[in-house]
């Protein structure tokens, strides 16, 4: 049933993909026309103060945010729960986007909160060295990109590949930053770096497509489709399994916040490559009478 509907309908369901872009694109937009940005980037690319302190008191969340924001005169303040592999409470993780004076702060919050000054620790990050790590890996996307199609258009000798290959990966990029945006989450430069995984990741996908659509010969074009098929949901379900298992065995923050990142973009690949990619290279062939 499935099979006949992807093989017959392919051009409808090609709205699904479309539909989610469309729709991340507007929540991307309306934060950039309403706020200045994108998404909202935590201090490691923007600059600020870390402070974790040691404690198996249990805090209200809303309320340790609420104590920050009244101690540091700011309301750019995100506070967490530190915990080990097993759930138990370790301390608590508060991130404040302004540079502060470290004495002062460590005698403000372990004051405030009745802890010693020996566990707490604090660690900026210049909001100058921040902000220009931002900007250079921001250069380094379009050039990604940008190679990424020479040498794609270099082995398939057509720009619709090349063309087709470059959107679908565009297309896991913003529907993955919509989806952090909706969820409240913050660009880091962990997020950075899942990214360009995931640039590397959804065009391999989209080339193994390509290559059974548009180079190989033998066989119904829905047997090979069919057959790519097979082999990338098989590398998606072990992609999953492992950023899932990265996410619920470890408690460093960075490292669950890329699994989490990782795990989004299988789900966002899976259907932009087979459903949108699948659809122009299908499309093109029908047009070229393949």
């Amino acid at each position: 049933m499935l099979e006949e509907i992807y093989e017959e309908h392919y051009k409808k369901l090609m709205i699904i993909p479309f539909a989610m872009l469309l729709f991340f694109s507007s929540v991307l937009l309306s934060n950039y026309l309403n706020k200045g940005y994108i998404l909202e980037r935590d201090i490691s690319l923007k600059g600020g103060t870390a402070i974790s302190f040691q404690s198996n008191r249990s805090f209200d969340l809303e309320e340790l945010k609420s104590l920050s924001v009244q101690l540091f005169e700011t309301d750019d303040v995100v506070v967490r729960e530190l915990k080990d592999i097993s759930g138990n409470l370790l301390g608590y993780d508060i991130e404040v986007g302004k540079e502060l004076n470290t004495t002062e702060a460590i005698n403000s919050l372990s004051e405030a909160l009745g802890i010693d000054v020996s566990q707490v620790s604090v660690s900026q990050q210049s909001s100058t060295i921040a902000s220009s790590f931002y900007r250079d890996v921001l250069k380094a996307f379009p050039f990604a990109f940008i190679l990424m199609s020479l040498v794609i258009y270099y082995y398939f000798r057509s720009f619709v590949p090349a063309i087709s290959i470059l959107f679908s990966t565009l297309s896991d990029v913003i529907c993955i930053l919509g989806t952090m945006s909706l969820l409240g989450m913050r660009m880091s430069a962990a997020t950075l770096g899942a990214l360009l995984m995931i640039i590397g990741y959804s065009t391999d996908s989209d080339i193994l497509l390509a290559v059974n659509i548009l180079k190989r010969r033998e066989g119904r074009l829905m047997d090979r489709i069919k057959h790519a098929i097979k082999i990338e949901l098989t590398m998606d379900a072990a992609a999953f399994t492992t950023y899932f298992i990265m996410y619920f065995l470890t408690n460093i923050g960075v490292i669950k916040h890329i699994a989490f990142v990782l795990m989004i973009s299988v789900f966002f690949d899976t259907i932009n490559t087979w459903i949108q990619n699948a659809g122009f290279q299908r499309m093109y062939l029908e047009r070229k009478g393949r």
